[in-house]
C-alpha cells in the first residue's frame, strides 16, 4: 500500500509540478550546523576520523602566532578540547586512521625545523604515545597520510624535506615503517589533496606542490600508484583537502591554494571522472585547512586560512536526499509526535528510504498525508503541511507508540521532486483530540 501510493504520488508530480521545479535544485549545498561548542581558529592542522571511536580528531596547528600542540575531539554536536600533551607543537604533519590496529598514526610537519617523528593517538583514553620505529620517512612537511585499502595500515607518501621533494611511500606495520616499491610512483610532491575512496577500492591523490608538474589524478590500490588521463580535472591546488561521502558514492575535494589564490571550489571524484559541484552556498575560500566525513554529520570542512583571516568555522556538505523537519507537530499531554525520514531518495536506489514515527499514542489508528507541495494550513490547533493532499495512507502505531515503514522512490520520479508528510491522529489531551506531527520534507535528488 505504501510503496504503490509513493509510486503514485512521483506519477502525479510529473504532470501537476512546473517544469522548472521539476527539474530541481543543486542536489548538494554547504551548511554551518549548530555546535555547543566551536573550535579555535588555526591552519596547517593535522586531522582524521577514528571509527572504533566515533571521533574526529584534529591536532596542532598554526594560529598566525605560534604552532600549536592541543589535541580536539569532534563528536558532531560540538569542539572539546581533550589534550595538550603528545607531539611537540607543529604545523603541516598529517593523520589517518589505522584500521588494523584502531588508532590514528600521526607522522611529519615542521615547527621551524622538520619533523620526522611518529605518533599513536588512542581515541579511547584520549592519549598519544611516541613510537619508536627503527625505519622511518625523512622528515618532511605536508606528506599524505591514508589508510591502505589492501590491509588498513595506515600509509605515508611523499612530503617536503626542506631542500627536495619526496615520492617515497611507507606503510605503518603497528612498530615500523616499510619502504614500499610500487613499480611506478607519482612525481615527487607535498601538500598534496588526498582521501580513501572505500567505493572504489583505492585512495584518490591530486595535486600538490612539485617541481614537476603536479597537476594529474593518481590512485593507490595498496601495491601500485597509477595515472589516470583524464579529460577534465579541477584547478590544480595546495593545500587542499578531500573525504569520501558515501551518499555522493566518492570523494569531495574543497578548495586549497592556486597561485596564490584561495579557492572554494567544490568538486566530486565518482571514481572515473571529476564533476564541479555548484551548491547554493559556499564556505569562504582557504587553504591548509582539514576535511573528513563524520557519520553523524557528513563530510566537514573545518578551518584553514586564506588571504583575509584564519578560520575557526565548521561546514557540512548536505545532501537534498536527506529528510528535514519543516515545521512543528502538536501533540497532547505527552507532547507532539516525531516524524524523521532517513536512507536515499534516489530513484531505484539499492538502500531505498525509511519513516519513522515516534512518541505517538500508542496502538492509535492514524493517517499519513502526503503531498508534493508544502503549505502551511491552521488545522485542529496545528499546522496542516502537505498542501494539497495527493496522498492518505490509514496506518496505525505499535503498543509503544511507533511506526516504522521502508520504501523506495520509483525509477521514473523526476529530480528535484519535494515530498511532504506528515502524520495526524487521535490523542488525549490534544486541542480538538487530534494530534499532529511536525512536518517532513525529502527532495529527489
Amino acid at each position: 500500500m505504501f510503496r504503490s501510493s509513493i509510486a503514485a504520488a512521483a506519477f502525479l508530480a510529473t504532470l501537476l509540478l512546473p517544469s522548472a521545479f521539476a527539474q530541481g535544485a543543486p542536489a548538494s549545498d554547504w551548511v554551518q550546523p549548530a555546535l555547543s561548542a566551536g573550535l579555535l581558529p588555526r591552519s596547517a592542522m593535522a586531522m582524521a576520523y577514528d571509527e572504533a571511536h566515533a571521533k574526529l580528531v584534529l591536532f596542532g596547528g598554526y594560529d598566525e602566532t605560534s604552532y600549536l600542540r592541543d589535541t580536539w575531539v569532534f563528536d558532531g554536536a560540538g569542539w572539546t578540547q581533550v589534550s595538550h600533551s603528545g607531539p611537540s607543537a607543529r604545523a603541516a604533519a598529517s593523520m589517518a586512521y589505522d584500521s588494523v590496529l584502531q588508532r590514528l598514526v600521526l607522522f611529519g610537519g615542521f615547527n621551524g625545523q622538520y619533523l620526522g617523528d611518529t605518533w599513536i593517538f588512542d581515541a579511547g583514553s584520549n592519549a598519544w604515545t611516541a613510537a619508536t620505529p627503527t625505519t622511518s620517512p625523512k622528515a618532511v612537511t605536508g606528506p599524505s597520510l591514508f589508510t591502505d585499502p589492501l590491509n588498513g595500515h595506515a600509509v605515508a607518501y611523499g612530503g617536503y624535506d626542506g631542500m627536495f621533494y619526496q615520492l617515497t611511500t611507507y606503510r605503518w606495520t603497528g612498530s615500523d615503517w616499510q619502504l614500499l616499491n610500487p613499480s611506478v610512483k607519482p612525481w615527487a610532491r607535498a601538500a598534496a589533496t588526498v582521501s580513501d575512496d572505500p567505493a572504489h577500492g583505492n585512495v584518490l591523490l591530486f595535486g600538490g606542490l612539485a617541481s614537476v608538474n603536479p597537476w594529474n589524478t593518481w590512485t593507490w590500490d595498496g601495491s601500485n600508484w597509477t595515472e589516470l588521463s583524464l579529460a577534465l580535472q579541477p584547478p590544480n591546488r595546495y593545500d587542499g583537502a578531500a573525504a569520501f561521502d558515501p551518499q555522493l558514492g566518492g570523494v569531495v575535494i574543497f578548495g586549497g591554494g592556486s597561485g596564490g589564490t584561495d579557492l572554494n571550489d567544490t568538486w566530486l571524484w565518482n571514481g572515473s571522472a571529476w564533476k564541479e559541484l555548484h551548491p547554493n552556498h559556499q564556505p569562504a575560500p582557504r587553504e591548509s585547512h582539514g576535511m573528513a566525513f563524520v557519520p553523524s554529520t557528513g563530510v566537514v570542512v573545518v578551518g584553514g586560512e586564506n588571504n583575509v583571516q584564519l578560520l575557526g568555522d565548521t561546514w557540512a556538505l548536505a545532501h537534498h536526499d536527506d529528510f528535514s523537519n519543516i515545521g512543528p507537530g502538536i501533540g497532547g499531554t505527552g507532547g507532539a509526535p516525531l516524524l524523521v525520514g532517513g536512507g536515499d531518495l534516489t530513484p531505484a536506489s539499492a538502500g531505498g528510504f525509511t519513516l519513522a514515527l515516534s512518541n505517538a499514542p500508542p496502538s492509535t489508528p492514524l493517517v499519513l498525508f502526503g503531498s508534493t507541495a508544502q503549505g502551511a494550513l491552521p488545522f485542529k490547533g496545528g499546522t496542516f503541511y502537505p498542501v494539497p493532499v495527493l496522498l492518505q495512507i490509514p496506518l496505525a502505531t505499535s503498543g509503544a507508540g511507533t511506526l516504522s515503514l521502508a520504501s523506495t522512490m520509483p525509477g521514473s520520479t523526476p529530480s528535484g521532486l519535494h515530498l511532504v508528510l506528515q502524520a495526524w491522529m487521535p490523542a488525549a489531551g490534544a486541542p480538538a483530540g487530534v494530534a499532529g506531527s511536525n512536518g517532513l520534507l525529502g527532495v529527489v535528488p
